[in-house]
């Protein structure tokens, strides 16, 4: 495991305590074995996790040992709170993990399962003893190295379309081909299409199974240059698409989509791909406009959206647009230019900060910020006709922005206006909004108050940025406490190479981070949340000391109420067990404001050990479902488990008495008919995927 990996685990431990996951018993002595699913809980750097619980005595020596063929296995030791203790990566060689510990008291602890590297899924062995050995297939090995399996970029799903860029900054292959690893998640006798398109450079595919066993490969399969593969898979393992690049050394932008079914692929690709392009980055939205975009083309887009000189057209960004790799929307349009003419492409937008890029023949341009307001600006000379593509897009702060604007290509050359774009002009976005300028001093206490307009971390907790300017080589103490929720802290600047993040280190339940600054800064200090109570908000105090003071081991009880009802409703409709009821869900019901959803609650009676299910079904809203209610600490809910886009959840009542469904939806502000039924006993998830439009 590299020492970026290492760090990773470092962040994932220091929220361990703030995981509401199961805890599965672990006998001593006996193995348990398990699948690590899509549906288990992640850690913040997207490493799924399943925990168990064990009971020792002080003074014991244990030995635990996680084993697996399909992920690279990372294994932790923590108390009873989650708080850290010792963790492993590959000491049993093979990518297999092992850790012997000795305990430092007679207690509970948890033994996390867990990878080393994001979205990994997979079925495990593990195995723990008292004493300092296991007799194992693992341990009998020679092969002490960890080879097989690598860099993963993410997840993808059969029906799902992910774009992506293979440059630098990612995985490359000794012999110069960059490389991104996606996994995906598989049903037996399940057929797929996986195709991988670009413009700008040669695709190539790969599909394999755990340690780089080759199932199948191609080049030219999906046409021209483009690569395609069509698979039935005989198992349920999750298998890894490898999506590469045919030549060395090329870089450039890529479409990979997984779809259902069989697709026919073409025998002989009539390919005559040659490209040096390379990707730069681009900006994550804080920072002044200009920037170097993606690689130029010069082949049709397939965008149904276009636009010609002269005109100023209006169009919406949605959930349906394309997924970019940095997780933003983006909608791409065709311009066909008079050869040698000049021109100045603007995006504007009241609803999402905007990013915009254009490229084609002669042209590649990103910018942010260089027009009017917060507008963003490219101007530049089209060499060719074209077609060119211009990239309606946003900002990565907030996290997936969607919302009107309006596109205009001027016959121009306008210049890009410096530094007009302040905070309280930018468009707020239909996710959390870019904060202010926040400012604190050594010496100084701030009261402030996270809400729900505060940016949305991708672990969906509410994050707010604070800058502190320290004096070079001086120790300070970062302290945050709330009595509204439990607080998480962290810490980013220059000369801070690690990952600096904190919770419980304070009195109480405070967060603290003391250390060295090794630079005037400016640093951001991140007044944050655990995820322990979904989105909490609340007022907090951030104080900033001079000198060094150790972290305390005081005891913690979190606030309690952090968390504000699912819904508030006076009146509580019923519904019986056997019972399906048709109803409609309008804008005169209760508005959650936290998701801008509506929702409906229903009341029904639960008897301990009973077994329902719970189906919400409608034609008019992708279906949404809360069940709550006495013995569930959280929430109960589903999504798309009764298939095309319907809800489903089967649950057994932990006591006896009232509780509640909640009707509710996915999208926002949606409304419509529904049905709601609950029946006794258990129904398996469906498979049928939810193809809606949001």
């Amino acid at each position: 495991m590299s020492i970026t990996r290492r760090s990773l685990v470092v962040v994932a431990l220091a929220t361990l305590p703030m995981m509401l996951a199961a805890q599965l018993p672990l006998i001593v002595g006996r193995p348990a074995s398990g699948r690590l699913v899509p549906s288990d809980p992640m850690f913040p750097d997207s490493t799924h996790y399943k925990m168990y619980a064990f009971t020792g005595n002080r003074g014991d020596t244990v030995t635990a040992e996680l084993t697996s063929d399909e992920f690279d296995a990372n294994l932790i030791i923590a108390d009873a709170n989650g708080n850290r203790l010792t963790s492993d990566d590959d000491d049993a060689g093979r990518c297999n993990a092992r850790i012997t510990y000795r305990l430092p008291d007679a207690a509970n602890y948890r033994l996390y399962v867990n990878t080393s590297y994001r979205s990994e899924l997979g079925s495990y062995r593990l195995m723990l003893v008292r004493g300092s050995r296991i007799v194992s297939t693992a341990a009998a090995n020679t092969d002490t190295t960890c080879t097989g399996f690598g860099r993963v970029t993410g997840q993808i799903q059969v029906g799902q379309t992910i774009s992506g860029a293979l440059n630098d900054s990612g995985a490359k292959f000794t012999d110069s081909i960059y490389f991104a690893r996606w996994i995906l998640p598989v049903q037996a006798n399940q057929t797929f299409t996986i195709d991988m398109t670009s413009d700008d450079l040669d695709p190539f595919l790969r599909l394999e199974r755990g340690r780089r066993d080759l199932i199948v490969e191609n080049d030219d399969g999906g046409g021209g240059c483009n690569s395609r593969i069509v698979y039935t898979t005989t198992d349920d393992k999750p298998l890894r698409i490898v999506a590469m690049t045919a030549g060395k050394n090329q870089q450039g932008t890529y479409t990979l989509r997984v779809s259902d079914g069989e697709s026919p692929t073409s025998p002989k690709g009539n390919c005559r791909f040659s490209s040096g392009a390379t990707v730069a980055s681009r900006p994550t939205g804080g920072g002044g406009g200009g920037g170097a975009g993606i690689p130029a083309v010069a082949t049709q887009s397939t965008s149904d959206h276009v636009i010609a000189p002269g005109q100023t057209l209006s169009g919406r960004i949605t959930t349906a647009d394309e997924l970019w790799v940095d997780t933003t929307y983006i909608q791409t349009w065709t311009l066909t230019a008079v050869p040698g003419s000049r021109y100045t492409v603007d995006l504007s937008s009241d609803e999402f900060d905007p990013y915009l890029m254009v490229d084609g023949p002669g042209v590649n341009d990103g910018d942010l910020h260089s027009g009017r307001g917060c507008d963003a600006r490219v101007a530049a000379t089209f060499p060719q006709a074209g077609p060119y593509r211009i990239r309606v897009n946003t900002t990565t702060h907030p996290l997936r922005q969607t919302g009107r604007f309006t596109l205009s290509v001027i016959k121009d050359s306008l210049g890009k206006i410096e530094g007009d774009c302040s905070p309280s002009q930018r468009p707020s976005g239909r996710a959390a909004p870019v904060s202010g300028s926040r400012t604190i001093a050594s010496g100084q206490t701030m009261t402030g108050q996270l809400t729900a307009n505060d940016e949305l971390f991708p672990d969906t907790t509410y994050l707010q940025r604070w800058s502190f300017t320290a004096q070079p080589g001086r120790a300070y103490t970062v302290d945050l406490a709330s009595d509204d929720f439990e607080p998480y802290l962290m810490l980013e600047g220059p000369g801070i190479t690690e990952f600096q993040g904190n919770m419980h280190g304070g009195p109480g339940c405070a967060a603290r981070i003391s250390r060295v600054f090794p630079q005037s800064g400016p640093y951001t200090i991140k007044v944050n949340t655990t995820t322990a109570v979904t989105r909490a908000t609340g007022t907090f105090r951030l104080t900033v000391t001079d000198g060094q003071r150790d972290k305390m081991e005081d005891a913690c009880t979190p606030p309690s109420g952090g968390q504000e009802p699912l819904v508030r409703e006076s009146g509580l409709q019923q519904i019986n067990i056997g019972q399906t009821i048709q109803g409609r869900l309008t804008r005169q019901d209760v508005f959650r404001d936290r998701d801008s959803t509506y929702a409906q609650m229903w009341g029904v009676k639960g008897t301990s050990g009973q077994t329902i299910t719970v189906d919400l079904e409608s034609d008019d809203f992708d279906a949404y479902i809360f069940v709550m209610g006495p013995g569930i600490d959280r929430s109960l809910q589903d999504n798309d488990s009764g298939g095309n886009c319907n809800a489903r959840l089967t649950m057994t009542f932990p006591q006896t008495g009232d509780y509640e469904i909640i009707v509710n939806t996915d999208g926002k502000y949606a409304t419509g008919a529904y049905t709601l039924s609950v029946t006794s006993g258990s129904k398996n998830k469906s498979v049928a995927r939810c193809r809606r439009d949001q």
